[in-house]
């Protein structure tokens, strides 16, 4: 089949439309030019490898050749990967919302050649159905209104661009504030659903730094509800479907309010933040549980989702052989095949895999009338372990091999984390190599890129690249306390407010001031299946702040969390790591300036790390002193005394004496 304008791209998505019969173009002049010479509306699909809905109307629509007939005749034709610009996406998706009142993939906008949009919705049927309109009948309509009646749609362009342009000139400014804090945590426990832990009703989204947000709060507030809605939340997911008993990880959602039958699709953004959840919460209450579950989501994405050179891939389609699910599902009479009579029927019995099923005839396999969930089973391991190679050979899972820098740095995170809690190298060693991976293939000329894939390089960093990197590299000087980490943070950090920051109101931009430019520059906040860039963006600046000392990293925090601050009040828990930001300023922080630690301390006070959030450790030696010096002026003043450690601790801008212990620092923390 002859291929059209997509078949030298890099990005998976684009891929899967490659030989489309539409003349499909990727996102750029040639394709607005095109439309401006022949004078065309462009019709703009934006979804992404692993989306089910995207993989119906592909083949529904955009594989029909009628329906291809009417698009290459009346539209120039746009297909953008989501996860390649977001800054796209942003812009378009925020339209479809402001225009329907939701969103969602796949995106249909229809636009003109200037890029502003007169139409917008998700997925369309060929033809209409159940009350949908039909997407053959929706092109034709708007193809002889294009003839017909173009300065009515050129208009309704004009009047959606101005209202997302006075939608962005909302600079709201606020305080900090324990109120917004407490009332993020009533509307969660409003919201909470105490049988299966979970926020509202079905579709279930596991949305972890709601928990991250929970945990903090329980923590420093000494609520006991909120601990027990993370716990009862994380129990239950781990038992229901939504998490692979078989070959470890999460998938994207639950459909029901069970947390069993999944949407199947797993991402890697959603493993890391989970992975990061679950290692919190065996920090707080020492369960074995939710190490094996953050243990078995690292495994996964070891064995399915890392690249040889170290980086970490998007994720793995819902579908095998067209059907949602079929990959993951058994029956008792194919598990038996599998495993023999003996082991089956245990896994069975384990896992409630029966005849009936769960899901369309099949069982996936599930925990949520067992008992005996929170057990380390060695022999269902071991079966597990058996089943797993079996299972991969059933059938194929489409992989998107894509390896993105903002997800990477979540995933860079979760490992470090992992390493912080257990101590094991390995986990350090991933982390390590995946950063490198960054080092090596997403910084180009001292900017960070936003894709790497098929030995291709490409995109323009976006604020999430540089606030989900610099919040990694953090983490990695938190438990390596290695210079070199500290350093491109400050780095990376200082290009990241030069090119994104609003210096006047706060906030920053979806992409940078020297980046291609858009209909509307927005400021992206709400804390969805990802924490904003912006949220991160202001963890970042307080670290900076707190490690550092320096009043310019102060000044730049207070105007983004003033700006945040100002812009929550609406309904705070919709921005939950923008509340953990604020959680940094509003309770009691710590320094802790180290000098000349041995290598037994350094682990422990790794472990000391990993247990206070808002402790900044400070490891000065003569090996790093000249380094540090740069980063940090403030450790000049502490003097290293050759063959003897000391340790100075400060609280609340006052420092007590150094001492030389450092248990004595640990029994005071």
């Amino acid at each position: 089949m002859q291929k059209n304008h997509l078949a030298e791209e890099k990005s998976p998505y684009l891929l899967q439309h490659a030989e489309n019969p539409v003349e499909w173009y990727p996102w750029g002049e040639e394709a607005f030019r095109r439309a401006e010479t022949e004078d065309k509306p462009i019709f703009l699909s934006i979804g992404y490898s692993t989306c089910h809905w995207c993989h119906v109307m592909a083949h529904e629509s955009f594989e029909n050749e009628k329906i291809a007939e009417i698009l290459n005749q009346n539209y120039i034709a746009v297909k953008v990967d989501r996860e390649e610009r977001p800054d796209v996406d942003s812009v378009y998706m925020s339209v479809c919302q402001a225009m329907t009142g939701q969103g969602g993939w796949p995106l249909t906008i229809i636009m003109t050649p200037a890029c502003r949009p007169f139409f917008a919705g998700t997925y369309l049927p060929p033809k209409a159905r159940y009350g949908m309109t039909g997407l053959d009948e929706l092109l034709n309509m708007i193809a002889d209104r294009w003839k017909n009646e173009k300065k009515r749609l050129l208009q309704a362009g004009d009047e959606i661009l101005n209202f997302l342009n006075e939608q962005n000139k909302v600079n709201l400014q606020g305080e900090p504030d324990k109120k917004l804090v407490k009332e993020g945590f009533a509307q969660f426990l409003e919201r909470f659903d105490g049988k299966y832990g979970g926020f509202g009703s079905a579709p279930k989204f596991p949305t972890p730094h709601n928990l991250l947000f929970l945990m903090e709060y329980g923590k420093k507030e000494q609520k006991e509800e909120a601990l027990k809605m993370v716990e009862k939340t994380l129990s239950q997911m781990y038992r229901g479907g939504i998490f692979d008993h078989v070959g470890g990880g999460f998938s994207r959602y639950s459909t029901d309010e069970k947390w069993l039958v999944p949407h199947f699709e797993k991402m890697l953004y959603d493993n890391a933040l989970l992975a990061i959840a679950y290692l919190e919460a065996y920090t707080l209450t020492g369960k074995d549980l939710y190490l094996m579950v953050a243990e078995r989501t690292l495994q996964y994405v070891e064995a399915e989702l890392t690249d040889e050179k170290g980086g970490f891939y998007c994720g793995q389609d819902a579908d095998s052989d067209g059907v949602e699910g079929r990959y993951y599902v058994f029956d008792p009479d194919e598990i038996k095949e599998y495993l023999g009579d003996y082991d089956g029927e245990y896994f069975c019995s384990w896992y409630d895999i029966t005849y009936h099923g769960n899901f369309e005839g099949k069982s996936i396999p599930n925990l949520i009338n067992n008992p005996r969930f929170e057990e380390r089973n060695s022999r269902i391991a071991k079966i597990n372990h058996a089943l797993y190679p079996i299972r991969r050979k059933r059938t194929s899972l489409h992989k998107d091999d894509k390896i993105l820098l903002s997800w990477n740095g979540l995933m860079i995170t979760a490992f470090a984390k992992a390493y912080a809690v257990t101590g094991e190298e390995s986990y350090l060693k991933t982390a390590l190599k995946a950063e490198q991976f960054i080092t090596q293939k997403l910084v180009k000329g001292g900017k960070l890129l936003v894709r790497y894939r098929d030995g291709d390089s490409a995109g323009e960093g976006k604020i999430d690249d540089y606030a989900f990197y610099c919040y990694a590299l953090l983490m990695l000087y938190r438990v390596t306390y290695r210079i070199e980490f500290l350093e491109k943070a400050l780095s990376f950090a200082t290009d990241m407010t030069e090119q994104f920051f609003d210096m006047e109101n706060g906030g920053f931009y979806i992409y940078a001031r020297d980046a291609q430019k858009l209909i509307v520059r927005s400021k992206e906040i709400y804390d969805g299946a990802v924490p904003s860039g912006n949220s991160a963006a202001a963890f970042v600046l307080y670290k900076l702040a707190q490690i550092t000392g320096e009043e310019k990293w102060q000044e730049l925090f207070h105007k983004q969390i003033r700006f945040l601050a100002g812009n929550i009040a609406d309904y705070p828990s919709a921005y939950s790591f923008t509340l953990l930001a604020l959680m940094q300023v509003l309770y009691p922080s710590r320094e802790l300036i180290c000098l000349e630690p041995s290598a037994e301390e350094i682990e422990e006070l790794r472990r000391i790390g990993e247990r206070d959030s808002n402790l900044a450790i400070i490891v000065k030696t003569k090996e790093n002193v000249g380094r540090l010096k740069k980063a940090v002026p403030l450790s000049e003043s502490y003097g290293i005394i050759p063959g003897k450690p000391q340790y100075y601790l400060c609280t609340q801008n006052r420092c007590q004496a150094p001492v030389d212990s450092l248990k004595e620092i640990s029994d005071i923390l």
